[in-house]
Formats: structure tokens, sequence, C-alpha cells
């Protein structure tokens, strides 16, 4: 399972505008995608700027990031803007619904993606295992982490992607990219603020989320938004989806699905936002 983010994709719309940072970030996963798909993977979804995408195997996959890397750096319209993307992926059993995958193996793999530094890829120890000698050797352990939903701190490797990049530090993680990044949110006079300290918050109708919205057409676990390194990843868990409003743009639904919160906007559970009086008013900073 590979997870694929573009760096800095917030800081992008704020200094090139919307429309030309829109059209940077599609140029960039339509060639990411073309590599996954030459590897012999498959797209499993867009998760805002970024993807989802599932392989046979490790090795298959560390390919993928090579040369996902490889293709952005020979890219003018991309390097040009200096458009970088962090990659994780780890190996390990799948659950199927439709087209789509779900698991701890996906959960797992999409932490280790949000560690990764641009131009460079972090793996686990369970895909190491399964890769061939080859590609092991272009390896390089790094400190173990804690991750959310890990029963045991994870053996993490880097795979070094190009000649350029920086290189993943774990230890400046916390306090060189979260520390000056929060996400705040609005509802019923009352803010909550997702960062570095509170990297995820759970939505919905039950007394035990975060934030609770006592709406009957929220789901009880309707949504969770997380910290994934310097961006906001806002994911649909509802039946009923999650409305969307980022700036001045259209609102659109989520169904299950992810989209990154950037600027403001608001998220409005089960309904659109114009029938909605407790819709959520959120602010990135």
């Amino acid at each position: 399972m590979l997870f694929l983010d573009v760096v800095n994709s917030t800081r992008l719309y704020e200094q090139s505008g919307d429309r030309k940072a829109f059209s940077l970030v599609t140029t960039c996963l339509s060639h990411a995608s073309s590599v996954v798909l030459d590897r012999g993977g498959r797209v499993v979804k867009y998760t805002g700027d970024g993807l989802m995408a599932v392989f046979h195997g490790p090795d298959a996959a560390a390919d993928s990031a090579i040369g996902i890397h490889l293709a952005l750096h020979d890219c003018p319209s991309v390097a040009d803007q200096s458009i970088g993307v962090r990659i994780g992926f780890h190996t390990g059993p799948l659950l199927k619904s439709g087209t789509d995958v779900f698991g701890e193996t996906v959960n797992l793999a999409s932490r280790v993606a949000a560690l990764a530094s641009a131009g460079r890829a972090l793996t686990t120890s369970a895909s190491v295992r399964a890769m061939t000698t080859g590609l092991r050797e272009r390896l390089t352990a790094v400190p173990t982490r804690v991750l959310r939903g890990a029963n045991q701190p994870v053996e993490l490797y880097e795979l070094r992607c190009e000649a350029g990049g920086e290189t993943t530090s774990l230890l400046n993680i916390d306090t060189a990219l979260q520390e000056h990044v929060e996400l705040r949110l609005r509802h019923n006079q009352r803010w909550v603020v997702i960062n570095h300290w509170k990297p995820a918050l759970s939505i919905g109708r039950d007394p035990t989320q975060d934030l609770r919205v006592e709406d009957q057409r929220a789901s009880r676990h309707h949504a969770e938004v997380q910290m994934r390194g310097d961006k906001f990843v806002l994911s649909d868990q509802s039946s009923n989806g999650t409305y969307v409003t980022i700036g001045n743009a259209p609102e659109f639904v989520l169904t299950r699905e992810d989209a990154v919160l950037h600027g403001s906007g608001w998220i409005s559970l089960g309904r659109s936002r114009a029938d909605n009086p407790l819709a959520i008013e959120f602010f990135s900073a």
C-alpha cells in the first residue's frame, strides 16, 4: 500500500493562486499515476493533493517511488515550481470493498508517508523483509517511531529516490514542520484546534466524539480530520456524506472519501451548508 502527498501544497495555493496551483498539482499527480500503472500498480483513489495506490508487492512499490521522483524531476512544468512529493508504503493484508481498500495496512502506510521528506520515501520492516536484495541495498534504517494505531514502535527505513531532496529527520519533524501549522474549527461558539500536539479529531453525533454535532443527519462517527505532514485531511466515514466548502469554490460532497482542507471554509455533516445551521467553520494557519 503506497501513499503519495504533494509537499507544501497549501503554500503553493497561497503563492501561485488556485488556478495555477491546481494545474501544477494535477500535472504532478498525472505523472505519478502513469508511473504506478507502468509498475503494475493501481491508483485506488486521489486524496486531495495526493494519491493512494496498491501493488502486488513491495518491490513494485519501491520501484514506483523511485520512478515517480525521477519523473517529477525531469518535468519542467513541475520542477520550475519546486513541487516535491513525500511517499510512504507498507506491506500487509487489505480489506476490499469494490475498488476501495481498507484496514490497518492502509492506515499505517498513510502515517508513514506523512513522516517522509520531499524527494524521499519511507517504508516499514514488513516491506523490507519481502523485498529483493537489490532494493534492500538502497534502504537506510531511521529511528523507530510510535505511530497512532500501531501496537508497538514501527521500524522505519528510508529509500533514497533521487540525488536531491532533503534527508528525512524524524527528530526535527515536530518542531521544524508542524509546530506552527494548525487548523481551527468553530462549532456552536466552541473552538477546537488540530496541530502537532493534537494531530487528529473525530467528528460526529456520538458523545464520545472530539467534536460533537447534535444533528440527526450526522452519523454517530461521521468524519475525522488528521494532520498529515503540513496538511489537514478530512475523511468522511458517514452514511449521508460530508459537504465541504473551501474558500469561494463551489460546495462538494465527500462520500467515504478524503479532501485536504486549506484556507478557510465550512464542513457540513449530512446536508448542504445552505440548509444546515450547525455547519462547522474552519481556518488554517
